[in-house]
């Protein structure tokens, strides 16, 4: 079986146990897992975090955390997708939230996701650097990175710290963007600390392994709650 095989049917039993899931345990385990990260030193310690915006009933919420984070006077970056220079290429950015009622604001997608509208995109700070979307062939030259944390969703995790994402690649492909703008910048800049939220069904057994390749970014730690 190909690796693209193996992620693809571990994406599909992991989904599958998902969708068994009620309402109330994905925010009963949200909850522990927000309280554990508050208390990290990672997060107490960041000036500036990335974070993604759940999506309903299928990934650890994250609407207490990106609330605290304001109440703490920290800066906030969420995903937007925009289109890329190839043809119906997509290409994540990280953009600024200004304030808990800028969040409070956002719009569902399809997928329920809150996100940023595309007419105020081009007024907030990206986290590479500048304001707005990056332009793909100046993601390197955009000047100083400054994200300090980084929380990351996937379809699952392995104890390893390994990611099976939902198979766009985006986040793999904004760290190594982001890897090239702190490597090239002049500023001593470094990577965020990249922290994994996952319920307890998106956590592989022991023993368990996601199946990787070299274009794959593992992260530092995940928080989970188990039961």
């Amino acid at each position: 079986m190909s690796l693209r095989e193996q992620k693809t049917s571990l994406r599909k039993r992991v989904e599958e146990s998902l969708k068994k899931l009620e309402p109330e345990e994905v925010e009963r385990q949200s909850a522990i897992i927000t309280k554990h990260v508050l208390q990290m030193p990672a997060y107490q310690n960041a000036k500036s975090i990335a974070i993604f915006l759940s999506m309903p009933g299928k990934e650890v919420s994250t609407g207490n955390i990106v609330l605290q984070a304001f109440e703490d006077g920290k800066s906030v970056f969420v995903p937007y997708l925009h289109a890329g220079r190839e043809p119906k290429s997509k290409v994540m950015d990280m953009l600024q939230l200004r304030n808990k009622d800028d969040f409070q604001s956002l719009k569902p997608d399809a997928w329920g996701i809150p996100s940023l509208s595309k007419d105020s995109v081009d007024q907030r700070e990206n986290a590479l650097g500048g304001i707005g979307v990056s332009d793909e062939s100046t993601h390197d030259q955009k000047g100083v990175s400054n994200l300090d944390l980084m929380f990351m969703p996937a379809v699952a995790f392995d104890r390893s710290h390994r990611r099976l994402g939902h198979g766009k690649g985006f986040y793999d492909r904004y760290l190594s963007t982001y890897k090239n703008a702190v490597d090239s910048s002049e500023a001593r800049r470094k990577m965020p600390y990249l922290v994994g939220l996952a319920l307890h069904q998106q956590m592989l057994l022991p023993g368990e392994n996601i199946p990787v390749d070299d274009n794959d970014w593992l992260v530092d730690e995940v928080v989970v709650a188990e039961t």
